[in-house]
């Protein structure tokens, strides 16, 4: 009887391990992936389901809040452009300004006071999105309302060079061409030289400060991007304009601030407000294939994640400083409620969420996840909150659609906008304007992403490499969900290739297994001068 028993016993269990290698097995299978550019195999195992945390899935779409939720009755389109008449733009962005870091987007620092105050004076856009973590080409969407892959500006592969000469369609209409083309004078002032014409980025500025080398009374000194007074710097020469317009000039101003971009060199008043701190809701994790973010690392990170977060949001508080110093300059000569202000950034940054540092590779929300306020002046337009998604092409052409500036909607890709107007979203005429949100990154293992409020879809450059999240059960995007849901990755992929094909240069090769990257090139940055060179070089933009 007793062999018998053992007999059973070990049948039984040789029985689940055959039962468990059928079902594993194949997964594993599934899960392994070739290289498009060595042809290498990597095993990346997904699990056989979800981590226990995230098994109970909620629908996304039901804790979405409403597209418009503006505090009293919504205005019409002509209440709306009839606020803005006459009115002066002021476009503030912050370099590397992640939204989860912001107060007024529910960070428990007080990271961003002023801008926290201006919140609750404006429209808030909770789920805005760049087309690029990197500054350049992110700028250049901006400006334009084109796609990366549109507009032509992205790093090389590898970010190995920044473009000295873009390939941005001369005849592109570009907001600071079409505002000055309107009667604006129009200025950008920027901390980092690659959201300057140095880089062939804004160049239809009637003024650009610094000039890095084109304007010696204007150039600044060696490295001055280290300097703690760099935001001074920046906010001197905007008084100086301020004063020249005389308040008789309609103007539009673009204003880049460096910070929080590193390098963390916040004025020690603001370093000390976190320094020793543990940080809030801040994890360290994975990537879904491993060997895609380690092509990128800051050039001296923070000793601790804990460290690199305090610095962070240190700089992002001189940022906001700098913020609310334009506020003040505004209303000390009576424009404050004349200009309509915008408050957002060209990218966030990864501190080591998914396995990235800094941001150009980086596919994640922390990189790709930012700010949008709009304030109208005089307190004629709507305030309050809207969760439609949008991104950084749609503000061009809604200050277009505001201020009544006409442009050809028809001329050949390259030359006209791409985005979409956020004025019926302002008016509540729409909860919506798109169903997707689309970003790409750079690297030797570039990506693009589809996005919406419930799924989070991950294309690698060559097609092989995906991952999909639920954004519903999984918001931290910890669980590439691919194997679980196929069809919704189908669906997402589909409306890529309907997007990539709606481009200048189509970038199929993010569904193409059959692609193979280009060897970096390393020369196209030859035509820099010395100075704009090192000053990229000590920004991470150059090797």
């Amino acid at each position: 009887m007793g062999r018998l028993v053992g007999w059973l016993s070990t049948a039984l269990l040789v029985g689940v391990l055959v039962v468990f290698a059928a079902i594993a097995v194949p997964r594993w299978h599934r899960a392994r992936v070739t290289t498009a550019s060595t042809g290498d195999s990597y095993p990346e195992p997904i699990p056989n389901g979800p981590p226990p945390a995230l098994a109970a899935r909620r629908d996304a779409r039901a804790e979405v809040r409403p597209a418009v939720s503006l505090s009293g009755t919504p205005p019409t389109e002509e209440e709306l452009r009839a606020s803005v008449r006459g009115s002066n733009i002021v476009i503030v962005v912050m370099d590397a300004a992640r939204s989860d870091h912001l107060g007024c987007y529910g960070y428990p620092r007080d990271t961003t006071p002023n801008i926290d105050r201006i919140a609750r004076q404006a429209v808030v856009f909770e789920d805005h999105f760049c087309q690029y973590p990197c500054t350049s080409p992110s700028t250049v969407s901006l400006f334009t309302g084109q796609y990366p892959d549109t507009h032509g500006v992205k790093p090389p592969s590898g970010h190995a060079a920044l473009l000295a000469a873009h390939p941005v369609d001369e005849r592109a209409v570009t907001m600071e061409g079409l505002l000055r083309a309107n009667g604006y004078w129009t200025c950008l002032f920027s901390g980092n030289p690659a959201a300057s014409p140095a880089v062939g980025v804004g160049t239809d500025f009637q003024l650009a400060f610094p000039a890095y080398g084109k304007h010696p009374q204007k150039q600044w000194t060696q490295a001055a991007h280290h300097r703690s007074d760099s935001v001074k710097m920046l906010l001197d020469a905007i008084g100086d304009a301020l004063a020249a317009a005389g308040g008789e000039h309609r103007f539009f101003f673009y204003i880049h601030f460096l910070p929080p971009h590193s390098p963390y060199r916040a004025p020690e008043e603001f370093q000390s407000l976190f320094r020793g701190k543990t940080p809030p809701n801040h994890r360290e994790g994975k990537a879904a294939f491993t060997l895609v973010s380690t092509r990128e690392r800051t050039a001296q990170p923070p000793k601790s994640t804990d460290e690199w977060v305090n610095l962070y949001d240190a700089n992002l508080r001189w940022a906001d400083w700098g913020v609310g110093e334009v506020e003040r300059m505004l209303k000390e000569r009576g424009l404050w409620e004349q200009t309509l202000v915008i408050v957002t950034a060209d990218h966030g940054e990864a501190m080591r969420e998914h396995g990235y540092e800094w941001h150009h590779t980086c596919p994640y929300d922390e990189a790709i996840h930012i700010p949008l306020l709009i304030k109208f002046p005089g307190g004629r337009g709507p305030v309050g909150r809207i969760s439609a998604l949008t991104e950084t092409v749609d503000i061009m052409p809604t200050i277009a659609d505001l201020y009544g500036l006409k442009y050809p909607s028809d001329g050949p890709l390259g030359t006209v906008p791409q985005g979409k107007s956020l004025v019926p979203l302002l008016t509540g005429a729409a909860t919506r304007v798109r169903d997707y949100v689309f970003s790409r990154t750079g690297g030797h293992w570039a990506c693009s992403v589809v996005r919406n409020h419930e799924w989070s879809l991950l294309l690698y450059t060559g097609g092989k490499l995906r991952a999909l999240y639920d954004l519903g059960s999984d918001p931290g995007q910890t669980y590439n969900a691919l194997a679980d849901h196929p069809k919704v990755a189908e669906t997402m992929a589909a409306a890529f290739e309907s997007h990539a094909k709606a481009q200048r240069v189509p970038p199929l090769e993010f569904l193409d297994p059959n692609y193979r990257p280009p060897a970096e090139t390393q020369g196209q940055g030859e035509s820099l001068s010395g100075e704009t060179k090192s000053k990229l070089r000590a920004l991470g933009y150059l090797d």
